[in-house]
């Protein structure tokens, strides 16, 4: 068996015989050799492992190239590349929640109550596309919810947000593994313990509000601000804890908030993430299910559901 390989996977139901030639092209093109490969999917080739000899060449240097040959959008499948011992041997998951555990974000919906989501999405567009400073928008965005009644938000909220699909099912399988995981959010406290308590995760981080003591939001935060050098700051006191390898940590988020976290972790996924951070992270995952996660961690099918149940 060789000692990397490349995972294949469709956006769609399966890869077709074009892209698989795409994908055996930019092997070759790379300067490695399939050494054998393998479907992890039972109904369709949605899924095929590479195990390629990369040639003397550095791991560095192949992942560089990936990185140049598979950016560029419309390719219809995602191609990981990785050590093969290191895929499970993951022992801790800390994911972002807004867009990535769940699909919408938070702030957005706490200014609708005003009104404004509009001018809040905007500045949190630009945050996440790393255009922004994300202390500097997350003042400015929790200054414009200045006035909003949060007595009676956060309950509402819970039956508003939407888990991201195949979140539970990787949750599940993660936990069979006993792997430790968190949710470390730009986001807000009470619903990222709320996400932590749904998905079964050992730890929840996010920022809190200031209200006033009628709870009225008075347009600031409170306690340690969670941005991106906090977030790898955390991901590395939840492993230094547990006495886990930072390398064998993952991080999994959608924004350039995300990107130190990935780095402080031996692995990063961005998952259907901002145009800047498909270019920095480790790895891009651009499907429907977050579930697809397992197959970059080598598990086919028939182990998923084994692991779920």
């Amino acid at each position: 068996m060789s000692s990397y390989v490349f995972t294949v996977i469709s956006h769609g139901s399966m890869l077709s015989e074009q892209n698989i030639g795409k994908v055996e092209q930019i092997i070759t093109d790379l300067n490695c050799t399939t050494v054998s490969k393998k479907t992890l999917t039972n109904d369709s080739n949605r899924v095929i492992d590479y195990y390629v000899d990369i040639n003397s060449q550095e791991p560095t240097t192949v992942s560089a190239s990936l990185k140049s040959e598979i950016i560029a959008p419309g390719h219809g499948f995602d191609v990981i590349f990785q050590k093969v011992e290191s895929r499970s041997s993951k022992k801790l998951f800390v994911f972002d929640m807004d867009s990535t555990l769940i699909y919408q974000e938070v702030i957005e919906l706490i200014a609708a109550y005003a009104g404004i989501e509009d001018r809040v999405a905007e500045i949190t567009e630009r945050a996440m596309n790393g255009e922004l400073d994300f202390t500097e928008s997350l003042k400015e965005r929790v200054k414009l919810l200045k006035g909003i009644d949060s007595t009676t938000i956060w309950e509402e909220l819970k039956f508003k947000i939407e888990i991201t699909n195949g979140a539970l099912e990787l949750c599940k399988a993660l936990k069979s593994l006993d792997c430790v995981m968190a949710v470390c959010s730009g986001g807000f406290i009470p619903l990222a313990e709320h996400v932590k308590t749904v998905l079964g995760l050992n730890y929840a981080y996010a920022n809190q509000l200031s209200t006033t003591a009628e709870g009225i939001l008075d347009g600031t935060t409170k306690g340690m601000i969670v941005n991106g050098d906090k977030k790898a700051e955390l991901l590395l006191e939840i492993a230094a804890k547990h006495n886990i390898d930072p390398q064998t940590a993952v991080a999994v988020g959608d924004g350039a908030n995300d990107l130190n976290m990935m780095a402080a972790g031996g692995f990063g996924v961005a998952w259907n993430a901002k145009p800047k951070v498909q270019q920095l992270a480790p790895c891009c995952l651009n499907t429907k299910s977050l579930q697809d996660i397992l197959y970059i961690m080598g598990y086919n099918d028939d182990e998923q559901s084994k692991l779920i149940k």
